[in-house]
């Protein structure tokens, strides 16, 4: 199993790993065409029951600060980009594929956890035109590269790290959003705010791979931005629509963010502590967790190999 995040549309200036391209995959299914009732249309407290960490929410169903919550979190990222530099970490990964039979053998060797650990770099290509173009990266300890390996310990997300690049103001009319309210999150103050991928307005969906076939999907869910900064504290994601084709269910995602003085540098950015991957596909549960510690900036001594 493959879940590749696809990159903002072409017509985006900022966005999107380069490598994505080089991903032989092509769609071959299509998702759940039923109607499916989204966050837009759920009475609060059915929203808090999908979505427990709006506990605590001091719920506000007024839209007028929606407006000016989306304008500063994309003067937030335009601000941010053209100063970003190379970054590298340290990716902790561990994941766990619970059996549908916990009684059977095979199932019981097939739940045993993994964890690997990996390099993790954020590469910031500066264009012509003034814009910055992002590529994620990730390697292992001999400089291979990790995002597609295909083993039973490979990383099955890709590309959930940099999904604040999402609401920078060009790829904003790709969703619809809905004010929420505010709520302490992570020791922060923050303005927390639903979304939903509008699918006739996404030109490069996410995809989701598995036993050799391949759908799009598209994805709601949570935003929680810091008051005072605009910069985005937590991002929970969750389906749009299932994927019966691939028996999916159930894909959720949750980022948070944190404040990193970078070494060397006179600056602090808010950058990916920790993704939290749980999907379904009738087989038990899967989670992947990535814990991300020690960034600094990245020189390159050696080029990445294939």
């Amino acid at each position: 199993m493959l879940i590749i995040l696809a990159p903002p549309h072409s017509a985006s200036p900022q966005g999107a790993p380069s490598r994505l391209k080089d991903i032989p995959y092509s769609p071959t299914l299509r998702p759940s065409s039923a109607p499916t009732e989204t966050y837009f249309d759920f009475p609060f407290q059915k929203l808090k029951d999908a979505v427990p960490e709006l506990k605590g929410l001091k719920f506000d169903d007024s839209q007028q600060q929606l407006a000016p919550i989306l304008a500063g979190v994309a003067r937030t990222i335009a601000s941010v980009l053209p100063r970003l530099p190379n970054l590298v970490s340290r990716e902790d990964i561990t994941g766990f594929q619970a059996p549908r039979d916990p009684s059977a053998l095979s199932g019981l060797a097939a739940a045993q956890p993994w964890s690997r650990e990996f390099r993790y770099l954020i590469l910031s290509h500066r264009n012509a035109d003034g814009t910055t173009m992002i590529e994620e990266l990730r390697t292992d300890s001999k400089g291979h590269s990790a995002d597609a390996a295909g083993q039973f310990s490979s990383p099955r997300g890709f590309g959930f790290a940099y999904q604040w690049l999402f609401f920078t103001a060009a790829n904003q009319p790709d969703f619809r959003f809905r004010y929420l309210g505010e709520q302490e999150k992570g020791g922060r103050k923050t303005f927390v705010v639903a979304f939903a991928q509008v699918p006739a307005k996404v030109t490069a969906p996410a995809l989701f791979q598995n036993d050799g076939k391949t759908s799009p999907f598209y994805y709601q869910g949570v935003l929680w931005v810091d008051q005072s900064t605009f910069d985005i504290v937590m991002l929970r994601t969750d389906l749009l629509d299932a994927l019966p084709d691939l028996h999916l269910t159930r894909l959720t995602t949750q980022l948070s963010f944190s404040q990193v003085h970078i070494h060397g540098l006179d600056d602090a950015f808010w950058l990916p502590n920790e993704v939290s991957i749980s999907s379904d596909q009738g087989r038990g549960p899967m989670e992947e967790n990535h814990r991300y510690s020690d960034y600094h900036v990245y020189h390159s001594t050696s080029r990445i190999v294939p």
